[in-house]
């Protein structure tokens, strides 16, 4: 892969079939819930993204040091699955920029819960032993994948696991995702409004086939948004009620129009049905923002983004990258309080020239910045070897749908 990619815009319309990669977040939980039951091998078409390889491989391998990149959920998840190993020792760690991240909320859940954990700065060293469970509780936490790690584990505690969940509930159809993955492979887990309860007991390996990615089809309606009279069939792709990024295809819809088929979701341009100055509320979906940001921007209309409150504390900081980028642009932008992003809806972009975008590590900035060729002209992009993160085949893809992506 190149370290600079140039994207340019189709000369035509597009017509494109798009086979979307596989959803890493419900691969990684289905492939802890697997090697908790003893058969990683019932999990099928897991996919590709690098986060999900990486799981899968220390899953299986069970090295004595789990480097987890920079993955944040294969990080969390690997600590909390490590904690259970009884009798084994490890250390769990990643690239700088992952342990520079949040992870100290879900080590002292899992030592209240009677693990030993020591961080370190190189990670953290785990003495796996049998858990005790019982009680934890969280306020307001910047990331619901603490909740998911401990829930992925809770059926092998002795007293099973109980998460009381106040303040600020960031990211909740992660944790309906996990407490529904969990229960396919066997697991007693309820989710209430401020309390999850999972019952001690054994996994079953079973059959579990990963659907498509409601994420990455993000960037197939910022194209479809973006770029007039525009046709885009993502094959395979269902509304499974699995995944909360689904919320996509009302997200955009007064852009795209979102039409199932029996091949897939078949999206189509479409124009004239926004209301002025929408307000969008992300807290449910954060990982949407960046195409979302940047197809309003994009086709200068005015929206104001809110619930951005962990963005900070992503790959990148998620915020103050899409300000930057709309800077470049000459694209108005204003923040709103400290969550909030609004486009101002008076200008669209103005051509980058030369300028390189570094996506400073994000896979999801890097894949949100090739559709604004379309509105922009021809956009250049550092480093985009990171969309394997969660999308390998992206800039195969975009190629196939007629654009111009030049090393």
């Amino acid at each position: 892969m190149p370290a600079i990619l140039t994207v340019a815009a189709p000369e035509g319309r597009i017509r494109a079939t798009v086979r979307l990669p596989r959803s890493k977040s419900v691969a990684n939980r289905a492939l802890v819930a697997a090697a908790l039951a003893g058969d990683m091998s019932v999990v099928k078409d897991a996919g590709e993204a690098e986060d999900t390889r990486l799981l899968h491989d220390l899953l299986r391998d069970r090295p004595s040091v789990l480097h987890c990149g920079l993955g944040g959920t294969t990080l969390r998840f690997a600590l909390a699955w490590a904690a259970m190993q009884e009798g084994e020792e490890r250390l769990v760690t990643g690239d700088k920029a992952l342990l520079d991240r949040p992870h100290t909320p879900l080590v002292k859940a899992l030592i209240g819960l009677g693990a030993e954990v020591d961080g370190l700065a190189s990670g953290f060293h785990v003495k796996g032993r049998r858990l005790r469970g019982g009680g934890v509780a969280f306020d307001s936490p910047v990331s619901s994948q603490y909740l998911s790690a401990l829930m992925l584990v809770g059926p092998r505690m002795d007293e099973g696991l109980r998460i009381h969940w106040q303040g600020m509930q960031l990211s909740r159809p992660y944790v309906a995702m996990t407490a529904r993955v969990m229960r396919h492979f066997g697991a007693d887990v309820a989710v209430g409004p401020e309390r999850i309860t999972v019952a001690p007991g054994p996994y079953a390996p079973r059959a579990f086939t990963v659907p498509r990615d409601w994420s990455a089809a993000a960037f197939w309606y910022q194209v479809v948004a973006l770029a007039p009279d525009a046709e885009v069939l993502l094959t395979d792709l269902q509304d499974d009620a699995l995944q909360g990024d689904a919320a996509a295809a009302r997200l955009w819809q007064p852009y795209v129009s979102t039409t199932p088929t029996p091949q897939g979701m078949l999206l189509r341009s479409q124009r004239g049905k926004e209301a002025p100055g929408m307000a969008i509320d992300l807290t449910d979906t954060p990982d949407l923002f960046q195409p979302l940001a940047l197809t309003h921007a994009g086709l200068g209309r005015a929206a104001t983004l809110t619930g951005l409150h962990n963005l900070h504390l992503k790959e990148s900081d998620r915020l103050v990258a899409v300000e930057a980028v709309l800077e470049t642009l000459h694209t108005p932008a204003q923040r709103v309080g400290t969550d909030g992003l609004r486009t101002q809806g008076t200008r669209k972009p103005q051509a980058p020239g030369a300028h390189v975008f570094d996506p400073q590590g994000d896979h999801r900035m890097a894949m949100a910045l090739a559709p604004l060729a379309l509105v922009a002209g021809p956009v250049r992009i550092q480093d985009p070897a990171v969309a394997g993160k969660s999308y390998p085949g992206f800039w195969d893809d975009l190629r196939a749908a007629g654009f111009r992506v030049e090393g």
